[in-house]
């Protein structure tokens, strides 16, 4: 697929610029998008917050493609600041229980070829380790199995650190991996989209990337699986519940505008955000609701409370009553 989810501009071209995450807001700044009831500001200043993740002491820690910054808000004030702008184009962003942050990389434009991509984990001062080379993997193990002549790209989108292991998301190579120490796996490769013009399209034929699935976001459900968000060819968005031990899809949702974030909240309850539709879907069994953002790119819940970002520069809390049945 050649739209390898470097900057998403369909959503973001319509958005007001904002200024740095390090910066507060100015007088000078355009004024934020109309906001529907029960979605409130946590933080502004950002231009395009892709991930975010809930970090120690009532932090949040926010993975800003447009400024190629991780910012660190701090929930109660909404005063922000940059632990580093070193990694490029960082989408991706979790902490683990011990603190530690990690975050995907990429240097350079995905679109435009192979770049070095990789995740690292992030010490004092903005000091960054690899912990897993993606791009080597790919060009290794080519897991989706598409000619690696034109299409030997990673894109590590979402990373989410368990106990014991990293789950790492590739937008560029279709796939998700385990990364426990040193050694490096495959866990699962998502199917190509069948929806609109890729209705007539074989599987994984060198012929058919703009088919491809581009999961963007993974979290760890009660129930012990993985969830899986997709933009699904920017024609029709999936979610995928996947066995984490054997990376087997045991259920999966369509029919659902292009995803690019995904949390899970109380009772099973799954939030999916898409900055293409400028909506965050609430999924409980087999309703479906949805809340109006402008350029809602990621959903994180936590501390019992759903948090978005937004391409319009803003962190946000989104209460239940901003939901409402689909138009």
């Amino acid at each position: 697929m050649r739209r390898r989810l470097f900057v998403p501009a369909i959503a973001a071209a319509a958005l007001a610029a904002t200024t740095l995450a390090a910066q507060p807001a100015s007088a000078a700044d355009p004024p934020p998008p109309p906001l529907p009831a029960g979605v409130t500001v946590l933080a502004s200043g950002f231009q395009q917050p892709a991930h975010v993740a809930f970090g120690p002491h009532g932090t949040l820690y926010v993975a800003d493609i447009g400024s190629m910054q991780i910012s660190k808000v701090k929930l109660r004030t909404g005063a922000s600041w940059v632990v580093t702008d070193k990694l490029g184009f960082a989408a991706g962003v979790d902490v683990g229980r011990d603190g530690h942050v990690y975050a995907t990389s990429v240097l350079g434009n995905p679109e435009e070829g192979a770049v070095p991509a990789r995740v690292v984990r992030l010490g004092h001062h903005g000091t960054a380790k690899v912990v897993v080379d993606t791009l080597a993997y790919e060009r290794a193990h080519n897991p989706d199995g598409q000619s690696q002549a034109v299409d030997s790209v990673s894109n590590p989108y979402s990373v989410l650190k368990l106990r014991d292991r990293l789950i790492v998301v590739d937008a560029g190579a279709n796939d998700i991996l385990v990364v426990r120490g040193h050694h490096v796996r495959t866990l699962t490769v998502f199917p190509v989209s069948h929806a609109g013009p890729c209705a007539t399209q074989p599987e994984n034929d060198p012929g058919t990337f703009g088919c491809d699935p581009v999961p963007t976001d993974v979290e760890m459900g009660a129930d012990g699986y993985l969830y899986v968000s997709g933009l699904g060819a920017f024609v029709e968005g999936h979610i995928w519940k996947v066995n984490p031990r054997t990376g087997a899809i045991v259920r999966s949702w369509g029919g659902l505008p292009p995803l690019t974030g995904l949390a899970i909240g109380k009772h099973g309850t799954i939030y999916a955000a898409s900055l293409v539709a400028n909506q965050v879907l609430r999924i409980r069994g087999g309703d479906i609701d949805v809340a109006d953002i402008p350029g809602a790119a990621d959903a994180e819940y936590g501390h019992g409370m759903l948090v978005v970002s937004s391409f319009a520069g803003l962190i946000l809390k989104v209460s239940d009553s901003a939901f409402h049945e689909p138009v």
